[in-house]
């Protein structure tokens, strides 16, 4: 897998940077609805307001939209290199599935009893609707 371009990080770095700033004025429109609700008979909106505070979490590492010849994802780049690069002297076949899920199957050809298997998950659906304009990257 090839490394990210300059060019690709400094784009990557202003859509995040756009995404966390939308989110983060999310956050604060959901804390005052959260410090709105004192009624006793408000506790189930607040319970369900305090789950959609903590599921919003800010953009990290480096999205991108990958793809191959039939479906596409977004998921952190840096994070799918990496684990890549773990897999040395291995034999690696990666793969999207439907549902967002990268599937990554490994075998070790100097033995055979030596495999895996691997999923990664796409971003969060909330984080994908604040990213647009990433880089592409396909692959093979």
């Amino acid at each position: 897998m090839r490394a990210l371009t300059a060019q690709e990080k400094k784009r990557i770095a202003h859509v995040k940077k756009r995404a966390n700033t939308a989110i983060s004025k999310k956050r604060i429109l959901l804390g005052a609805q959260i410090r709105a609700c004192t009624a006793p008979v408000e506790l189930k909106r607040k319970k369900e307001l305090l789950r959609q505070f903590d599921a919003l979490s800010p953009v990290k590492g480096y999205p991108t939209v990958i793809e191959d010849k039939e479906r596409s994802m977004i998921i952190d780049y840096e994070l799918l290199r990496r684990l890549t690069r773990s897999l040395k002297h291995r034999r690696v076949d990666v793969r999207i599935e439907p549902g967002g899920v990268l599937m990554i199957h490994h075998e070790d050809p100097s033995n055979s009893r030596n495999h895996g298997e691997i999923e990664l998950y796409e971003i969060p659906p909330w984080q994908q609707y604040a990213l647009s304009d990433l880089p592409v990257i396909e692959i093979d």
